[in-house]
């Protein structure tokens, strides 16, 4: 009798996993327990995860931990690639490599990162912090707060996450050293890159000086592949009733309708290479034994360079045989050609054509990024006696970046019509060749220069008492000063309708064919092979005067006093600038109490806030239609100079208790008040303007807002089973208002004879978000032989929220940006004297990227899991080798709009394997 396969699969994985098994009854560990037959390993694994209980263990309120497992030794090459292991923490990626982290279903900016306890600036322009630009060798440990406490800074309604850096003498006198080298492959580039690191570490015998020192290299070069549809918009689609054959239409045979349609669909590459050099050096030296100074340098450099190559279909709102759904969602439709508009001239509208001839497009990206973070602070602790101890710490950060921001386009006008088919998966099916290079006209061009600088100083007090009286034990006070500014710099061509209309023909010397393949799989048809261009060797070619002659408007663009170095040319005399100049005055008090079996703090933080927003940008006077487009012409006026300002003071009281039932389960309760205050980057004064006929588009910052509040609840249980072993459970609920997101907005202006889609950073909905959380982790330390050296940790996050928006039904079924419903981990390791190896699974369902930012429908990321697997093996008990993969299932990840089958994007990052040498001296 014939197997079938699902019962194949079972017997496949049973025979794995009993193998597996297997293997475990025979290795041999080591432990400090006095079983006779077999032992436990105490370090690696293991010792990561004791020292992540014993942090959560002591903590006064809700705090999860992730700790090194030994001197440079982080449990994954990215920060918060550990992070997501995390109960209720998720991460969102930069090609396939961990960037921002998620908790409790609130996004990014919603969490205040920290790195020793001060803020880190960054290189998004914003308060979200891109853990991409720190290395993990260089740290010891990440805790995250889930509750609020008096001490910590205001800022995270989500969470506070504290990144601490190794430390000279919290380790053994001597001197240490660790050496690290690896090769990583990726399976989309199909390249090898090095990697190194290393971290030196001295403390006297006396232990009162000590200094480490740290340096980490990574190269990587890698691939991402998108299938993209920029947006769905509800518009009137004119509909001709025909075929691609049809001949003799008349406006008679023209219908219109109002249908969801796609603005495009086409196809992207993306090459890069990410270059990171982080140095860190910490010294701490104690003048008495009362007295411990700590001072902490860091430097970090990212270079990312970027090769982006799209192919586009861009979707007049003017089709052939346009099919859609009941839900009015149009399914498909033909692209006419030039030579269906050559057989129907009677599809005329107000005297001119009904609409002109599709294009095909080939569109060159430019997101280039160079990051440079420079860092430092100094930290003093006295204890004035013994009930008395004062903690003074002064920081200064700075964060510059530059990146070129290219939209740079040639296309080509089909004879034959395409065909687009939408769904799931979408099906583009081309009536001409796409990779000839004679047959490619010029389009519109944005050049542009774009620069980001984040700058800190901050400063704090922090007096702790403690002092018995009864059940009150003590109190801690502080104040804080924060000064931050944040600025975004950009200079531009005047280059854009140049050119746009595709009606100048381009020497084929400029584009060289290039094979494409399919990196999507079976269900996505892809072109064999398309047209990659030079995007400066393009520009420079319309730039001469023989070109320009042949542009939109030859005598504008030949003027020499008005483009002295050609429209193509960035003009660093006309900057579009804005800064945002916060300071923070904070001050908090913090009572301690203690009985039997329990123990509490409660609380206050009194912030103050004063911003000021000034930006430099030229006015726009009007908008006119461009002859050859669908795009408007933009005229614009001299510079002036907009300042805003911005004021609001904030009470947040917090109170977290803990009872202990046993002595191994406690009941932890925790009540507060928090805020989230806007980036500053949303905050700017900036505008900017775009789109084309019936869809006009603008957006930019909003120097008005005010911080998003919530009310908070959180009761926790915890049962502690030994060292490295624990369950837990949880429950909370947030109370929200104010919520900041990105809301698109119908509004009239003057430049403009039609309504305007302005997109911006707008407070106003509020909601309640609610949740359970279940985690545990248990190492076979001591069950039956067989299982000795195994081990598995498990979460997982149900999360529930509802909003109340302006805007009707489809606007509050959006829910929260970022927020996933349910998500989990899971995690399988086993460790033994010589080897160490785990799989872990990280999963989590669709989320809202964005309720309506640019487009009349949401944007949603489809559910996503990925694998990743790690080896160790001990050479010698100072040399390791390892192998780490990443995306080991190779998963790519999908967004849609407001149902599965209004396709967004698929992206295809592929596998990461990082493999390499460790020696420890």
């Amino acid at each position: 009798m014939a197997m079938s396969t699902n019962g194949m699969r079972k017997s496949v994985l049973a025979a794995l996993i009993a193998e597996l098994l297997a293997t475990g009854a025979v290795a041999q560990t080591t432990d400090n327990t006095t079983d006779n037959t077999a032992t436990v390993v105490v370090s690696g694994i293991r010792a990561s995860l004791a020292s992540s209980v014993s942090t959560k263990r002591l903590q006064e309120g809700v705090v999860d931990a992730v700790s090194a497992e030994d001197a440079g030794k982080f449990p994954d090459t990215n920060i918060a690639e550990s992070l997501q292991r995390v109960t209720g923490v998720q991460i969102q990626r930069n090609n396939g490599e961990g960037r921002y982290i998620s908790v409790r279903g609130l996004g990014p900016e919603f969490n205040n990162v920290l790195v020793n306890g001060r803020t880190l600036t960054s290189d998004t322009g914003g308060r979200e912090f891109s853990f991409d630009l720190l290395s993990s060798d260089l740290i010891s440990k990440a805790l995250v707060y889930k509750t609020s406490q008096p001490f910590l800074p205001e800022g995270g309604i989500g969470s506070t996450v504290d990144i601490q850096t190794a430390r000279p003498l919290s380790g053994k006198a001597g001197h240490t050293s660790v050496v690290n080298v690896s090769d990583s492959w990726d399976s989309n580039s199909r390249k090898n890159t090095p990697n190194l690191s290393g971290m030196y570490t001295f403390a006297n015998d006396r232990k009162d000086f000590g200094v480490t020192g740290s340096l980490s290299y990574t190269d990587r070069a890698s691939k991402q592949n998108k299938a993209i549809t920029d947006a769905w918009n509800y518009r009137d689609v004119a509909i001709i009733n025909g075929d691609a054959n049809s001949k003799g239409l008349t406006m008679a045979d023209v219908t219109t309708k109002k249908l969801y349609m796609p603005q495009s669909f086409g196809y992207q590459q993306e090459d890069e290479t990410r270059k990171r050099l982080v140095a860190n050096l910490t010294v701490q030296y104690n003048p008495s034994d009362n007295w411990k100074l700590t001072a902490d340098a860091l430097y970090s450099r990212l270079n990312q360079r970027n090769s982006v190559i799209a192919i586009s279909d861009w979707n007049n709102p003017v089709q052939v045989a346009v099919k859609s759904d009941g839900s009015g969602q149009v399914t498909s439709f033909i692209r006419p050609g030039a030579n269906f508009y050559a057989n129907n001239p009677a599809l005329v509208g107000d005297g001119k054509a009904l609409t002109d001839a599709n294009s095909n497009d080939m569109i060159v990206k430019g997101g280039d990024r160079l990051s440079i973070t420079k860092a430092g602070g100094l930290n003093s602790k006295w204890k004035l006696s013994d009930d008395l101890k004062l903690e003074g710490d002064v920081s200064a950060s700075r964060t510059t970046s530059k990146s070129p921001d290219m939209w740079v386009v040639a296309g080509m006008v089909p004879k034959n019509s395409d065909v687009l088919t939408f769904g799931a998966t979408p099906s583009l099916v081309f009536g001409d060749g796409i990779a000839d290079p004679g047959l490619v006209r010029a389009h519109a061009v944005s050049n542009n220069d774009v620069r980001f600088s984040d700058a800190v100083q901050e400063g704090r007090l922090h007096l702790s008492w403690r002092h018995e009286l009864g059940a009150f034990k003590g109190l801690d006070s502080g104040a804080g000063y924060q000064q931050r500014k944040v600025g975004r710099s950009s200079w531009g061509s005047d280059s854009w309708n140049a050119f746009s209309g595709y009606h100048l023909p381009l020497p084929a010397s400029l584009f060289t064919v290039t094979p494409l393949g399919n990196p999507f799989g079976g269900g996505v048809q892809v072109p064999a092979s398309y047209l990659s261009f030079d995007p400066n060797a393009y520009m420079a070619y319309l730039n001469q005067p023989s070109s320009l002659a042949k542009s939109n408007d030859p005598a504008y663009y030949l003027d020499k006093t008005r483009f002295p170095d050609g429209p193509m040319a960035i003009d660093y005399t006309k900057p579009n600038m804005w800064r945002v100049l916060e300071k923070v005055s904070s001050f908090f008090v913090d009572t301690k109490w203690e009985g039997e079996r329990w123990s509490a703090n409660a609380g206050v933080r009194v912030v103050h806030v004063n911003s000021t927003s000034t930006g430099i940008s030229r006015t726009l006077l009007s908008a006119t239609k461009s002859p050859n487009d669908t795009t408007y012409i933009l005229n614009w006026g001299p510079s002036a100079v907009t300042s805003v300002g911005n004021s609001y003071n904030s009470v947040l009281p917090s109170a977290n208790f803990k009872y202990d039932l046993t002595e191994d389960t406690m009941l932890r309760l925790g009540a507060s008040k928090t805020e989230t205050r806007p980036t500053l980057n949303q905050m700017g004064v900036d505008n900017w303007y775009g789109g084309r006929f019936g869809d006009v588009q603008t957006g930019g910052g909003n120097p008005y807002l005010k911080p998003m509040e919530s009310k908070n609840l959180d009761l926790s249980y915890e049962w502690y089973l030994s060292k490295t072993s624990y369950v837990s459970a949880a429950v909370f609920h947030k109370r929200v208002s104010n919520f900041l997101e990105q809301q698109l907005v119908d509004i009239r202006i003057p430049q403009y004879s039609e309504v305007v889609h302005d997109t911006r950073i707008r407070n106003g909905q509020s909601g309640k978000i609610k949740g359970l959380e279940i985690a545990g982790q248990y190492a076979f330390d001591r069950a039956v032989s067989w299982l000795r050296g195994y081990g598995v940790a498990a979460n997982y996050t149900f999360v529930d929220a509802s909003a109340e928006r302006n805007g009707g039904a489809t606007a509050n079924a959006c829910g929260y940006p970022g927020l996933s419903k349910q998500s989990y981990n899971a995690s399988l390791f086993y460790e033994n004297e010589k080897f160490q190896a785990r799989v872990s699974y990280n999963w989590r369902n669709h989320f809202a990227v964005d309720c309506g930012g640019g487009s009349t429908l949401p944007r949603t990321r489809s559910a996503y899991g990925q694998t990743d697997a790690s080896l160790r093996y001990n050479l010698t008990p100072t040399a390791s080798v390892y192998a780490d993969v990443i995306n080991l299932g190779n998963s790519k990840m999908h967004e849609y709009a407001d149902t599965e089958s209004m396709f967004l994007t698929m992206e295809s990052v592929g596998r990461r394997i990082n493999a390499g040498l460790r020696m420890a001296f």
